[in-house]
């Protein structure tokens, strides 16, 4: 069966400044509330910090329900509210964005533990009013890969990869458009040849509220980037088509400017985490154009690792990864920024000197263009235990200061982490932490308030 997946982060530069010394307090980091346990699910942040988490309950994937809770502003959790997708069991992939205003989108993948293809669930509602029914929309084949967006007015974009059961038969990429109260419009924006393995799927939505689907296809002569642009009506034109890279399978992240133009930053390194270090490189793609510009190569990276990029409409994007030669266990961390002009500027060190033991990182960047990183610590000759962040202090400067996050008493380690940052510089931390007091793999969940 031809494979799918969503959006994995990428790379960057080399080398530069000292890294912030560290610091006793996380400013705007709340003190960390022990989350619920669930099998499958993601956060997504909101306005005034008060996300959402999209997760489905316990059991088999084929027999979960879907279910929502509201994130307080203090991260605590509010109630479950189940989604009832026409009787219909079965979840994963999910996918969830919540607009500035508090209004969702969710979609998820379908089982009804039958025979046949897995079917594809979506729901609009709002933080304060989570939905409890959900639309089924029309597949054929088996939805795989899932994205989601909204518009400011609420009108939600799901998107997703439809695979068959036999190679003989062409994926096809397909998008729908959701309005409170009415049908959802249900597009296919292509259908590549049999056997084109179809990867890195996202959609974002651009400053006029103008969806922007994104993909990439491979095959053995190597990976084309695809862009289908909304008009913000439910239609889309015809996919414009690049060819990217010479290697199958690439790590691809785009992020949409408020033009609707692109900045594309890739590594050859194959569809699971690669063993040797990457190359990364990133290149752009203007509004109404059909043509990439000139790639740049950025930077090679640590053996093994797959590091973060975020972007905002305003053209800034961040990239946060890390460097070295001993995997995960000895690395020191990078971050490169492009400005809102189109420059790349110099990395810059972050986090403690020397080398580190590292698992997660992630970076975020506001509409304003600060960017925010979160990541694990520990020596290099340990595994991580405890979680650091930092912050820029202006929209043209890197995370300065790195912080230690606080922790729950009793917390003797923690990794892992995910960031979800919002459009207004709120947003939300998650990890785990082995108590002292009960099993280890206890989720925790914190706030960030937005930099004053």
């Amino acid at each position: 069966m031809p494979r799918a997946g969503l959006v994995v982060a990428v790379a960057l530069i080399a080398a530069a400044a000292l890294p912030g010394a560290a610091s006793a307090s996380a400013p705007g980091w709340s003190t960390p509330h022990t989350a619920s346990v669930v099998p499958v699910g993601v956060y997504a942040a909101g306005p005034n910090g008060q996300g959402v988490q999209l997760f489905g309950s316990s059991g088999a994937s084929q027999a979960r329900i879907a279910q929502m809770r509201a994130i307080k502003a203090d991260a605590t959790q509010g109630g479950v509210v189940p989604v009832d997708a026409g009787g219909r069991p079965g979840f994963d992939e999910p996918a969830v964005a919540v607009n500035a205003g508090g209004r969702l989108v969710a979609a998820w993948n379908l089982d009804t533990l039958q025979a046949g293809p897995f079917g594809l669930a979506a729901a609009l509602g709002a933080r304060t009013a989570l939905p409890r029914t959900a639309t089924v929309l029309p597949t054929v084949g088996s939805a795989d890969a899932v994205a989601a967006a909204i518009t400011p007015d609420g009108t939600g974009i799901v998107t997703w990869v439809e695979d068959f059961a036999t190679t003989a038969t062409p994926s096809t990429v397909r998008a729908a458009t959701l309005r409170a109260g009415q049908p959802p419009q249900v597009v296919t924006l292509a259908t590549p040849a049999a056997g084109t393995v179809l990867l890195n799927l996202a959609v974002a939505v651009d400053a006029n509220a103008r969806p922007v689907v994104t993909w990439t296809g491979s095959t053995p002569a190597g990976t084309t980037l695809d862009v289908a642009r909304g008009d913000g009506a439910g239609g889309f034109a015809a996919p414009v088509e690049q060819p990217l890279t010479t290697t199958q399978d690439p790590h691809v992240t785009t992020v949409v400017q408020a033009s609707g133009a692109l900045t594309v930053v890739w590594s050859d390194g194959g569809a699971t985490a690669p063993a040797g270090p990457l190359t990364v490189r990133t290149a752009d793609l203007a509004a109404g154009s059909a043509t990439l510009g000139a790639p740049r190569t950025l930077a090679t990276t640590a053996p093994g690792w797959l590091p973060s990029v975020a972007g905002a409409l305003n053209g800034r994007v961040a990239v946060f990864y890390a460097v070295g030669s001993g995997g995960k266990t000895g690395v020191s961390l990078r971050i490169t920024l492009r400005s809102t002009s189109g420059g790349w500027g110099s990395a810059h060190a972050v986090g403690p000197s020397g080398s580190r033991s590292v698992r997660n990182m992630g970076a975020g960047v506001d509409a304003s263009g600060r960017a925010v990183i979160l990541w694990d610590d520990g020596s290099a000759s340990s595994t991580p235990s405890r979680i650091l962040a930092a912050r820029s202090s202006s929209s043209s400067d890197p995370p300065g200061t790195y912080h230690q996050l606080p922790q729950r008493s009793g917390d003797a380690r923690c990794a892992t982490p995910t960031l979800i940052l919002s459009t207004s510089g709120d947003g939300l931390g998650a990890w785990q932490c082995n108590a002292t007091s009960t099993k280890a793999g206890q989720p925790r969940l914190a706030r960030l308030t937005k930099a004053s």
